[in-house]
């Protein structure tokens, strides 16, 4: 009796649907939580490659035409520390059981931070974002951990409150508000500024003067290097004896004060400071 002749072209494709395998995982930001940008994962030479996905979170991606057995996936993005997992391959598919966190060690081409205030039902709602060395907005990046300090003064000019926008001798007045900013995420796609904070309406509503000027310090820590720990333990004694610039009109140059300036060196590269400052942030809603 005969044997049934199978074409060479056929018996490939039995073999290679009985060993045919995937791999199902899902990659985070490990601070957001959020998907992450420009990811590329690769097992036994498959690439996979990926932008933007969904503000409602990460979602599955999927590795195809896998060989069973063990293996090691590569995973990484820019401005994260890239990561190597081992996995062992079965038959048809596979799925690892938590996702991957992918841990943001910089803003890749960060020369500045900029903000955008609004006024709302009295607080001031800030969006903040940061900058590349043109000027243009970053606008996707990893989320990393910013420990934010902000000081809001009334803008006065001869000791008198500004009464309109862009007054060339403008200095700070009255301190109305100084602390450290609780920011957001915002992973929306249309999203320019990703950093959401609101500076609170205590001790701000009555303060006579027309206008504010807002003095923020951003610090960005690489969390391999520096542990966020040690940037608030540090910041918690600095933070409080120090202004954070020097009061001169806005046309000047502005320095760090020596008592925040000095902690800030000693990181030694594993931290950067950014100030900025917003002048005419208007008091009250138009």
């Amino acid at each position: 009796m005969k044997r049934p002749f199978l074409a060479p072209a056929f018996l490939a494709l039995l073999l290679c649907s009985c060993s045919d395998s995937t791999l199902l995982l899902q990659v985070q930001d490990s601070v957001s939580g959020s998907s992450v940008w420009d990811l590329t994962a690769t097992l036994q030479g498959r690439e996979l490659r990926t932008f933007y996905q969904t503000d409602a979170g990460p979602v599955l991606q999927k590795l195809t035409h896998l060989v069973p057995g063990p293996a090691t996936l590569e995973v990484s993005a820019p401005g994260y520390q890239s990561v190597s997992v081992p996995v062992t391959l079965g038959r048809g598919s596979n799925r690892l059981p938590d996702p991957i966190r992918l841990v943001g060690r910089e803003i890749p081409g960060l020369a500045a931070f900029t903000t955008f205030e609004t006024v709302r039902d009295g607080n001031i709602m800030v969006q903040l974002g940061p900058l590349d060395a043109a000027g243009k907005a970053i606008a996707h990046h990893p989320c990393m951990d910013l420990w934010i300090g902000c000081v809001v003064s009334e803008e006065v000019a001869g000791g008198i409150p500004v009464t309109a926008e862009g007054s060339p001798l403008a200095v700070r007045g009255t301190v109305l508000f100084r602390g450290v900013l609780p920011w957001k995420w915002d992973a929306r796609p249309e999203a320019i500024f990703r950093y959401l904070a609101r500076i609170p309406a205590s001790d701000l509503r009555d303060a006579p003067s027309l206008y504010r000027v807002i003095d923020y310090m951003v610090i960005v820590s690489d969390p391999t290097r520096l542990a966020r720990a040690e940037v608030d333990s540090v910041m918690a004694a600095a933070w409080p004896s120090g202004g954070l610039v020097d009061n001169v009109p806005r046309p000047s140059p502005q320095r760090l004060d020596p008592a925040v300036s000095g902690p800030v060196g000693a990181w030694d590269g594993r931290a950067r400071a950014f100030l900025v400052t917003s002048w005419d942030v208007k008091a009250r809603q138009s």
